[in-house]
C-alpha cells in the first residue's frame, strides 16, 4: 500500500466515524450534566496470581521478596504493542487513566483490543480528563460505554460542553477547572501496570511520518502494582469522576452500530507498527508472558497527587507545593555526584534556579535537557523556560535544548497538525546519582508544582537507573541537542547563548538560536508580553 493510498483509505474511514458522530452530535444540542447521577463504586481486582499473566511474572517475583519487577519502554512502538497485548492477554480487569486519549488510528487501534477485551468478559474502565474531550469524543465515549462491560467516567468536567462556553467557564472557575489529571496509567489484572509520559495518540508511538514525540513509560510487576490500583480506585470513585452516561441520552442502536462498524474498519485498516502487531500478535502475546526474567527486581513506589477537589489546599491561592514536588524535592537533597533531569515542559522559576546552583556548589554534575524553539509545541511554557537560561548556565548547569530533527521515522499516511514540529520531547524523567529514577506524568513547571494531579514510579535501581541514562545518552548527544554555552559576541564582544552541536559530521557553533521561524518568533513575541505567565504554566 503506497503512502497516499493508506492515507487515503483512513481519513476515508474516520470520516465515516466522525459523520456518525456527527449525526447524533447535531441533534443533541448543548448538553449539561446531570447533576443527580449516582455513579456506583467499583474497585481493582486483588489477585492477580488467579490470572495469567499474575501467574508469569509472580514467579520470578517469589525470588526477589518485597521488590517489584521493573522494565524500561523507550520506544513509542515497543510501548504500542506492550499495550496492545497487554489488553490481548487481560482476563478480569483493564483500568486507563488518561490526560489525553485522541480517536485517531492509535485511539481507534487500542479502543478496539479494548472492546475485544470486554467481549470476553473483561472489565474495562476508562477515565479520561475533560479538558482536551471535545464535543464529538465524547458522544463517541457514549457510544462505547453502552458495552455493559466498559464503564467510562470523565474527571473535572465542565458544566456545559458548548464549546464557545468552554472559554468562559474556565476564565470564571480557573481554580477548579483550570485544575487538569495529567496522570497516564494503564494497568491489567492487577498484576501489571505502565507508568510514564505517553498518552494516547499516535504521536507518542512513533506512528506518523512527523511531528512524533519523545517519551518514556515503566512496566512494573509485582506489589506496587496494588499502589497503582489504590490510586485509580480514588480517582475512579472520586466525587468529580463524573459516568459519561450523566452527560445525556445515549445514541440510538443504530446510530451505535454505524459508528462501532466504522471504528472496527478504522483499527483494521492499518500500516506501520499498527499491522506489525496485528500480523505478529502471537508472538507479541508470548513475549509479554515470558518477559519476568527481562525485568529489573528493585524496590519502589508509586507517588501520586489526590483528587483536586478534594484537597482544597491545592487551589492556586495556597501555593502548596504538590506531593510529588515534595518527595522529589527531598530525593534532591541527598544527592551527592549527579543529576540528569530531562524535562519536556520545563519553567524553573527564579526558586529552581537556586535550587540546582546549590547543587553545582557542591560538586554535583547537573544535567536537563528539554525542548528547543524549533521543538516545543507549546511556546508559551519555551518562554518561561527560556527567561532562565543564562542564570542556569551561569549556575554551572550543562543545559540541552532538544532538537526537531532529532529523529524522523518512516511512518506513513499522516500530516502534521498545525503548529507541530518534527519532533518533540515529551519525557519526564530524572536519575538522582546513577541510583535512583523518577519515571512519570510530571513536568517541572507551576503547572504539575501546584495545579495537576500527577502520578509516576520513584525505583531505587543502580541497574535500572544505568539502563535509562544509556537510553537517554542519545537524545543528550549533539546529533540530537543542543548544548547551549556562554560566549562572546564575535560583533559586539558581549556575552551571549551560543548552541553546539552535529551535523552530517560537522560540528556546529551558532551564535543566533536556531529554528526561529518568523511565526515562532512573532509567537514568542507575544507570550514575553503576557504580565504574570509564568504562574499559569
Amino acid at each position: 500500500m503506497t503512502k497516499k493510498s493508506a492515507g487515503v483509505r483512513y481519513l476515508t474511514v474516520w470520516r465515516q466515524v466522525t459523520v456518525a458522530v456527527g449525526l447524533f452530535a447535531a441533534t443533541a444540542g448543548c448538553v449539561t450534566i446531570q447533576a443527580d447521577f449516582k455513579a456506583t463504586p467499583s474497585y481493582a481486582f486483588d489477585h492477580p496470581e488467579q490470572t495469567s499473566l499474575g501467574r508469569a511474572y509472580f514467579a520470578h517475583q517469589a525470588l526477589h521478596p518485597g521488590k517489584s519487577g521493573f522494565r524500561l519502554i523507550n520506544s513509542g512502538v515497543s510501548a504500542l504493542m506492550t499495550r496492545a497485548a497487554l489488553a490481548d492477554l487481560a482476563e478480569h480487569t483493564i483500568d486507563l487513566q488518561y490526560y489525553i486519549y485522541d480517536p485517531d488510528e492509535t485511539g481507534a487501534f487500542l479502543l478496539e483490543r479494548l472492546i475485544d477485551a470486554a467481549g470476553r468478559g473483561v472489565r474495562v474502565r476508562i477515565l479520561l480528563d475533560d479538558f482536551a474531550l471535545g464535543f464529538d469524543d465524547l458522544d463517541l465515549l457514549k457510544i462505547v460505554d453502552v458495552h455493559p462491560n466498559i464503564e467510562i467516567r470523565v474527571f473535572n468536567p465542565f458544566p456545559h460542553r458548548s464549546r464557545w462556553l468552554r472559554p468562559l467557564q474556565l476564565a470564571l472557575q480557573l481554580d477548579t477547572l483550570g485544575m487538569r489529571m495529567h496522570n497516564k496509567v494503564f494497568a491489567v489484572d492487577g498484576a501489571v501496570a505502565i507508568l510514564g509520559g505517553r498518552n494516547i495518540s499516535n504521536h507518542y508511538f512513533e506512528a506518523q511520518a512527523q511531528a512524533n514525540f519523545r517519551d518514556l513509560d515503566v512496566l512494573a510487576a509485582g506489589p506496587i502494582v496494588s499502589q497503582v490500583s489504590t490510586q485509580f480506585d480514588e480517582y475512579w470513585n472520586s466525587l468529580v469522576s463524573v459516568p459519561v452516561a450523566a452527560f445525556g441520552t445515549p445514541p440510538s442502536e443504530q446510530a451505535s452500530s454505524r459508528t462501532l462498524d466504522a471504528l472496527h474498519r478504522l483499527a483494521e485498516a492499518q500500516h506501520g507498527p499498527h499491522a506489525e502487531y496485528l500480523r505478529r500478535k502471537p508472538e507479541f502475546l508470548q513475549r509479554m508472558l515470558s518477559g519476568a526474567p527481562e525485568l529489573i527486581w528493585a524496590s519502589g513506589r508509586v507517588v501520586a497527587e489526590r483528587p483536586v477537589r478534594e484537597r482544597p489546599e491545592r487551589h492556586r491561592s495556597a501555593r502548596s507545593l504538590s506531593e510529588i514536588s515534595r518527595t522529589l524535592s527531598v530525593v534532591r537533597q541527598s544527592v551527592k555526584n549527579d543529576l540528569a533531569m530531562v524535562m519536556a515542559y520545563y519553567v524553573p522559576g527564579k526558586r529552581g534556579v537556586e535550587v540546582l546552583s546549590e547543587l553545582t556548589d557542591r560538586g554535583v554534575r547537573v544535567r536537563v535537557l528539554t525542548n528547543s524553539l524549533a521543538s516545543t509545541d507549546v511556546l508559551a511554557v519555551y518562554v518561561g523556560y527560556s527567561r532562565h537560561r543564562v542564570a542556569l548556565l551561569e549556575a554551572g548547569v550543562e543545559l540541552y535544548e532538544y532538537r526537531a530533527d532529532a529523529q524522523r521515522p518512516a511512518r506513513a499516511g499522516h500530516v502534521m497538525r498545525p503548529g507541530s514540529t518534527d519532533s518533540a520531547l515529551h519525557a519526564k524523567v530524572i536519575v538522582y546519582d546513577r541510583r535512583v529514577v523518577w519515571i512519570g506524568s510530571a513536568n517541572s513547571d507551576p503547572r504539575s508544582r501546584r495545579l495537576n494531579t500527577e502520578v509516576g514510579f520513584l525505583i531505587e535501581s543502580e541497574p535500572l537507573a544505568e539502563r535509562v541514562l544509556k537510553g537517554l545518552e542519545r537524545d543528550f548527544s549533539p546529533v540530537h541537542s543542543w548544548r547551549l554555552a556562554m560566549d562572546l559576541d564575535p560583533g559586539s564582544g558581549e556575552s551571549q547563548i551560543v548552541w553546539m552541536g552535529e551535523r552530517d559530521g560537522e560540528h556546529l557553533r551558532l551564535h543566533q538560536e536556531p529554528g526561529g521561524r518568523l511565526l515562532r518568533q512573532l509567537g514568542v513575541l507575544f507570550y514575553s508580553l503576557l504580565p504574570g505567565l509564568e504562574d499559569h504554566l
